[in-house]
């Protein structure tokens, strides 16, 4: 199990990936030498219609760069949602956002320079009603000025942003059912000696929109509630691609004592006309319990035992 976690781990940090419903308002690739700002957005535009991305881009890389742009798709990921950048350019989707950015450039940036970039998202009239994504990434490139041993100028990492945009016509908002489960060092279960620390709901957006669920989930034991949280609270709430499954992971507490626990969800979207209920029972035997009870067996063997070997010695007196 250990080895499989360390190759999880591994590959992870080989994908080239960037949080769509973690991102935060600035972000810096190391050794990339830009900042940009905003890292994500989210459009609706009309067929025929035209808006901008607006970006903000610096230069801190201590000389100057060409900010190369490139737009790239990404998959989600299938456990957390997070897009993994597809570097490659062939295949592109369906809902790719490729077709619609037109006159991109790349940006000059001089050393500390700050500039402002604004990327038309133009929507044909025959485009299909639905939901495109990609992400429009720029990598510091030095000069040629610069391109000489000992520049301290990154050629490698990058900076993301994010588009998230719906044309609209027929969309169908539509999520189906997993699992809510608990687990603990990331490993579901149903027993658990040490408690619990993480509730996750697992959904699958079956629908061509993004979409954005809610709800409340609670944990009881008996008829008491022991916890409750607010899944999928952010501002802005996360999102669920078209054809993707993700799951929604929170901290709980107070699921530490002796007992068998029930988690239950009502989980919401769109207008919140439609509620999906999930339910999920597990046992918490603290080690405690598992002691007294090996205890109380250990006795009962024992006594049976002596017990036994008393009628045995009984039976064999009266033989005599």
């Amino acid at each position: 199990m250990y080895i499989k976690r360390i190759i999880a781990s591994l590959a992870t940090v080989l994908v080239v990936s960037v949080s769509v419903g973690q991102i935060g308002a600035q972000q810096q690739a190391p050794g990339s030498g830009l900042t940009l700002s905003p890292t994500r957005g989210e459009f609706i535009i009309e067929k025929g219609k035209t808006e901008n991305i607006q970006l903000t881009l610096r230069n801190k890389s201590g000389a100057p760069v060409i900010a190369k742009i490139e737009v790239n798709d990404f998959i989600a990921n299938n456990r957390t949602g997070e897009p993994e950048i597809q570097l490659s350019n062939n295949n592109s989707p369906a809902a790719s956002i490729k077709k619609f950015l037109t006159n991109i450039d790349d940006v000059p940036l001089d050393t500390d320079e700050i500039k402002k970039v604004t990327i038309p998202v133009r929507i044909p009239d025959n485009a299909v009603s639905g939901s495109y994504y990609g992400v429009v990434r720029y990598t510091a490139i030095a000069t040629n000025s610069e391109k000489k041993e000992g520049s301290q100028v990154g050629l490698t990492a990058s900076v993301g942003y994010i588009a998230l945009i719906t044309v609209p016509g027929n969309i169908t908002e539509q999520i189906q059912a997993q699992k809510i489960a608990v687990s603990r060092n990331d490993v579901n279960g149903s027993l658990f000696i040490a408690p619990p620390t993480k509730a996750s709901v697992t959904l699958k957006n079956t629908g061509n929109g993004f979409t954005k669920p809610f709800g409340r989930v609670s944990i009881t034991k008996g008829d008491k509630e022991v916890y409750s949280y607010e899944m999928n609270d952010s501002d802005p709430r996360s999102s669920i691609l078209p054809d993707s499954t993700r799951s929604f992971t929170d901290d709980i507490k107070n699921v530490s004592s002796f007992g068998r626990y029930t988690i239950s969800t009502g989980v919401s979207y769109g207008t919140g006309g439609t509620i999906i209920t999930l339910k999920s029972s597990f046992w918490v035997f603290p080690l405690w319990t598992i002691i007294l009870i090996a205890g109380v067996v250990a006795l009962l063997i024992v006594g049976g035992y002596l017990m036994y070997r008393r009628v045995s010695s009984t039976k064999t007196n009266r033989r005599r």
